[in-house]
């Protein structure tokens, strides 16, 4: 193939000014004329609000905006437009940029069992990665758990990468054991893996793919740092996102408290800094009085960097500069909350000799996560007669198997112990591999997802539906 840059084709794919692209182009042509010794950041100074909504709209829509333009412009400004154009086509051949370019592409699919629940938007969100040729998809992760559904909306930039748009890319996170501690994220992009990654069907490597997001003020809404994280290992337990310690709710953010938009390549960088520190030092700017809250956003920032210093690890690298002139206020001393202690659910088998029926479950479910989630697969340990189920990795208990008093009890909340069965069924259902399972067992993960996918608020229906036996509350009559 060759690398030359074709000459331009003046009428080739022309397209018509739609009305979207014309009410985009009356602030420009409302704009003074250009001028040859003014800067193009001076030029776009003026127009930073629109080049925003310029880059929302689709590639059609772009190129009737750009001709709609061009029509009010001199000659010679329109001969610089196409050199930039031309230079712009070489230099990405050069670089080998292009999505084009790429063996595979991110796909987003909505989890439609929110259809049946009864919501308007989907509550989770499946990202796949799709090799161009021949034609694959495989399975990669998973967004956000919203439980009253959210949308989100994205484009895909010329390298690749899935741009999650506004407003629907900011949602607060409350931790589920602890209400006091929130953040505010909102979701920027996923960069997909370098352009020559490919995959097989039985393949079982973890694509580079990086999820970057911006973490915001809790009450402005300003940006207050950026961070990258491996995608999906980030939405696992214990991961910075984990899925089961937030509850995720969207926020729609008004436009005057919208955050600070700026190019994705331009945004404050944080690297690296735990993300415990990075919650403590929000909270505590949360915890500021009025008078710092009054401040540019520089002071804001400021005050950000002086609670990062808790952690001498933290590297902080925000913008703009800050006037050291003005008054810090003091930081909040920290607090230390302490959690109740666990308190277990307990509920007992209707029929003791079903007994061995629920160990040989909790036995198929780790053989499942061995090979359908292996970075997140589950074991049992047993400490007399009681089995405890639990992450093999993070030590985050599931369930746990009393033999001697034929109960099930577990010390997580319902939606939580919900979730995890929800993901183990989809893992199965979603291997490349299904010939490491039998007919059966692809249809009890295939069941198993769907029942985890519904609103469930009754712990003996659930354990029902996991186990296939009868519970009850109370200790049965053995007579």
């Amino acid at each position: 193939m060759s690398r030359e840059v074709p000459d331009p084709d003046v009428n080739g794919g022309l397209v018509q000014a739609t009305p979207q692209a014309v009410t985009v182009a009356e602030p420009f042509s409302q704009a003074m004329p250009l001028e040859a010794d003014c800067s193009l950041a001076g030029d776009l100074a003026a127009a930073d609000g629109v080049l925003d909504r310029v880059s929302q709209l689709k590639a059609k829509a772009k190129v009737a905006l750009i001709r709609q333009l061009m029509t009010q412009l001199e000659a010679d400004h329109i001969q610089t437009i196409l050199e930039f154009g031309l230079r712009e086509i070489g230099d990405r051949h050069r670089r080998g940029v292009s999505s084009e370019n790429h063996n595979t592409r991110l796909l987003l699919k909505k989890d439609y069992s929110y259809q049946d629940r009864g919501l308007n938007e989907p509550t989770q969100y499946y990202v796949y990665l799709r090799r161009r040729k021949p034609k694959l998809d495989r399975y990669i992760g998973t967004l956000f758990y919203v439980s009253q559904g959210c949308t989100l909306d994205y484009f895909m930039d010329v390298e690749g990468r899935m741009v999650f748009k506004p407003p629907h890319n900011v949602f607060q996170l409350q931790d589920c054991t602890n209400p006091a501690v929130n953040q505010v994220v909102r979701l920027l992009c996923l960069e997909p893996p370098p352009p020559d990654y490919t995959f097989d069907k039985q393949q079982n490597d973890t694509p580079d793919i990086q999820l970057q997001l911006e973490y915001l003020d809790l009450k402005t809404h300003q940006p207050i740092a950026k961070q990258t994280y491996p995608f999906p290992a980030c939405m696992h337990e214990a991961g910075r996102l984990d899925r089961y310690r937030w509850e995720v709710t969207p926020l729609l953010l008004s436009p005057t408290a919208s955050p600070l938009s700026k190019p994705l390549d331009r945004l404050p960088s944080l690297a690296p800094l735990a993300a415990d520190s990075l919650l403590a030092a929000s909270q505590r700017r949360a915890d500021l009085s009025d008078h710092s809250l009054s401040g540019d956003v520089g002071t804001r920032l400021n005050e950000f960097n002086q609670a990062a210093i808790v952690d001498p690890t933290a590297r902080v690298n925000i913008e703009p500069t800050v006037n050291f002139a003005e008054p810090v206020v003091p930081l909040a001393p920290r607090r230390v909350l302490e959690l109740p202690a666990t308190k277990w659910l307990t509920f007992y088998l209707s029929n003791c000799r079903n007994l061995d029926t629920l160990l040989k479950r909790m036995r198929l479910w780790v053989a499942w996560s061995e090979k359908a989630m292996p970075q997140s697969r589950w074991e049992i340990v047993q400490d007399g007669t009681t089995y405890t189920l639990m992450n093999a990795h993070f030590k985050r208990r599931i369930l746990q198997l009393s033999s001697d008093r034929a109960s099930i009890a577990f010390d997580n909340s319902l939606p939580v112990l919900v979730r995890w069965f929800h993901d183990l069924g989809l893992a199965v259902s979603q291997t490349q591999n299904q010939r490491q399972y039998s007919t059966a067992q692809l249809q009890l993960a295939h069941s198993l997802f769907v029942d985890m996918s519904l609103p469930q608020t009754d712990p003996l229906i659930v354990l029902k539906k996991l186990f296939g036996v009868e519970f009850s509350k109370t200790v049965p009559d053995r007579g």
